[in-house]
Order: structure tokens, then C-alpha cells, then sequence
């Protein structure tokens, strides 16, 4: 199984020219306008909202959103130093946003083990970075999806992962809930978001 690998922000670099970079970030915040941040911090921008499809219509006021970036080492800069409390991930990828967007959609609910279904919080980095090293790599792949590398700032740090092959033919056309939380999944979760609260708390 592939791992992920965890440098500094400070020394992450895009030198990858095929790739286009997005901004995935939370929609709904108590202290942030995510539309309002995005607005401020990149002229003219091209987004759209996850949830903006059925059954989810109802939740696209609240919705992540997925941003392209032209500048993802100055929006990442601006990310941790502005408004660092923001739930997010930044994602490349050679597709272009529609084609993300139709990937990501697959990821907005799970099934955990026990068969309830449940919407999940994949942009969240502290979550993904937490599930990811309990997938198989087909799964990862699965994951990945149109994704070439995910990057997930935690505090001062980025993990980054990159898709461990191509996605193959029979698996470019997902469902929504493709995904299955394990046991072990869901405890790698927990204790991700246990690692999001005592950073919190040292933030204060």
C-alpha cells in the first residue's frame, strides 16, 4: 500500500505544469464566508458546489465548494495565514472542474459498517488524511478518481498523496456511495478529528 508523504507548507512547491489546481473548502463556517474569502482572494473565480445536484439541492446553500486556482502556492499562503480554521483540501488534477466536480460528488455520503449511510466530510483534511492510509489501493485509486494528488494542510504541515495508477475503465462511472467506512476507517477518523481539536485548542 502506498503512503502519504508530510512536508513543511513553507517548502511545498506546484512545478507540475500539466496539472491544474483547485481549492476544495468547506461551504458552511461559523466565522468564515467561504464564497466571500474566494472573492476576495482571486479576481475573476471559477467555482461551483458540490451539492448542487439531486437529492442534495436542499444543502447547496451549505455546500463545500471547489475552486480552480491559478495561484495555489499564493492561495495556500493566504489559506494558513488568513484563515487557517477553514476546513479544506487542495487537490491537481489534468481534468478540468466539471469532471472533478462529477468525482467528488461520488464521495458525499458512505456507508459505514453496519449499513447506515451518512454524508461525509471528505474535504475536510483532518478526515481524509486520517482515512486515506486505511484504504487498499484500489480503493485509493478509487478515491483519487480524476485526482493526480491530494494535498491536505493539518496546522503548519501538508500531506500529500499521490493516485497510486490509473482508475480503470469499468470504475470512471462511480455511484454516490461507492465508499465504504470500515471499522478501522471509522477509528482513523475519530482519531483525526481529535487531532483537529487539540489543534484548535492550541490556536486559542
Amino acid at each position: 500500500m502506498g503512503a502519504m508523504e508530510t512536508m513543511n507548507a513553507g517548502n511545498l512547491h506546484f512545478h507540475e505544469k500539466h496539472l491544474q489546481w483547485y481549492a476544495l473548502l468547506e461551504g458552511a463556517h461559523p466565522t468564515y464566508n467561504t464564497l466571500d474569502l474566494v472573492y476576495k482572494n482571486i479576481a475573476i473565480p471559477e467555482w461551483a458546489a458540490i451539492y448542487q445536484f439531486a437529492p442534495y439541492e436542499a444543502l447547496a446553500k451549505v455546500s463545500p465548494v471547489l475552486v480552480k486556482l491559478d495561484q495555489p502556492r499564493k492561495w495556500l499562503q493566504q489559506w494558513q495565514q488568513s484563515f487557517p480554521g477553514l476546513a479544506g483540501s487542495m487537490l491537481g488534477s489534468d481534468s478540468g472542474l466539471e469532471t472533478v466536480v462529477g468525482h467528488l460528488r461520488t464521495l458525499v455520503s458512505v456507508r459505514v459498517e453496519g449499513g447506515v449511510d451518512s454524508l461525509f466530510r471528505f474535504h475536510d483534511s483532518w478526515i481524509a488524511s486520517a482515512l486515506y492510509p486505511t484504504l487498499e489501493d484500489t480503493e485509493r485509486v478509487r478515491f483519487h478518481g480524476p485526482i493526480c494528488q491530494w494535498l491536505w494542510p493539518r496546522g503548519g504541515e501538508v500531506y500529500r498523496a499521490e493516485r497510486p495508477g490509473e482508475m480503470p475503465t469499468e470504475d470512471r462511472a462511480l455511484s454516490e456511495g461507492w465508499l465504504q467506512l470500515s471499522t478501522e476507517s471509522q477509528r482513523a477518523i475519530h482519531q483525526g478529528l481529535m487531532s483537529k481539536r487539540n489543534w484548535k485548542e492550541g490556536q486559542q
